[in-house]
């Protein structure tokens, strides 16, 4: 049983919510509300007024990912020791950490936790452009949600189970992200994922079949998106990409991308053991 966390009320979602609004992980103060009141397990605080938000990471995966966890260094270890007895509670096997600089991941490997992957972040400055025509029978346009099936196996194709989204994080995402499309005789061969928090942009996804890569897709959907976030009111823009993606950070680099200094990691608990037939909380909501 949870012993340092409990789920939040309504009065710790507006006390926590400066926080959580500075680190963008929701989009508006109705967003997080939504998730609490889908699940209320999963907005942890504590009587020092730490926080944490949950939620699970992939449906294929029975990993609960860390969303967003904010407290003091020297608290980590013990709240993630926390944190895993909830999930271990709602029955997931793993507790995924939050991306978090190098120079922090410390506290993370105290709690037991290992590394799970580096992520490199690029970073472009003004004048945001990317010049890149599409390749001859190829268009860019935006994308429709009767693309969001063809989106969906394409995503499957081009990442592996730890990385691909599930249906239910597509349908979040198209609903809350500029969708761009790469069309080839009427097949998506490559999509985006892009919007803007006040004037930062940034480049959630970009992916493109395996087949049709190297004809300057991805560079043609970079440069779709790129001046779509320019139009939008966008001063920079940000994307990320595995340490070992070397045919992505090529791709980044030559579109005039700068590698920011450092690398962002995720962590991941050893397997929680003794898993409950049922929960504390209940398995309600489950995300």
């Amino acid at each position: 049983m949870s012993e340092i966390t409990r789920p939040a009320d309504r009065d710790d979602l507006r006390r926590i919510w400066p926080a959580v609004n500075a680190s963008h992980v929701f989009d508006d103060y109705a967003e997080l509300v939504a998730w609490w009141e889908a699940a209320p397990w999963r907005v942890r605080v504590t009587r020092a007024g730490e926080a944490a938000v949950l939620g699970r990471w992939r449906a294929q995966l029975d990993l609960l990912a860390v969303k967003g966890l904010w407290c003091a260094t020297e608290r980590i270890p013990v709240l993630l020791e926390d944190l895993s007895a909830v999930a271990r509670a709602q029955g997931f096997a793993r507790l995924l950490g939050p991306l978090v600089p190098d120079d922090a991941v410390a506290a993370y490997l105290t709690a037991g936790f290992e590394e799970r992957q580096r992520i490199v972040v690029y970073r472009m400055q003004p004048p945001l452009s990317v010049v890149r025509p599409a390749p001859a029978g190829v268009e860019v346009r935006i994308g429709l949600p009767t693309d969001r099936t063809a989106v969906a196996a394409l995503d499957a194709s081009c990442f592996d189970e730890f990385w691909r989204y599930d249906e239910e994080s597509l349908r979040a995402y198209f609903a809350s992200e500029r969708l761009g499309v790469a069309e080839d005789s009427g097949r998506v061969v490559g999509y985006t994922l892009s919007t803007v928090h006040g004037v930062e942009g940034t480049v959630g996804r970009l992916a493109v079949t395996p087949e049709w890569r190297g004809r300057g897709i991805g560079t043609a959907l970079l440069a779709d998106s790129v001046a779509y976030l320019a139009r939008k009111g966008a001063l920079a823009v940000t994307l990320c990409t595995q340490e070992e993606n070397d045919g992505s950070r090529r791709l980044y680099r030559k579109a005039g991308f700068r590698e920011s200094p450092g690398r962002l990691v995720s962590t991941i608990s050893p397997m929680l053991q003794g898993l409950p037939a049922t929960t504390i909380e209940g398995r309600e909501g489950r995300s």
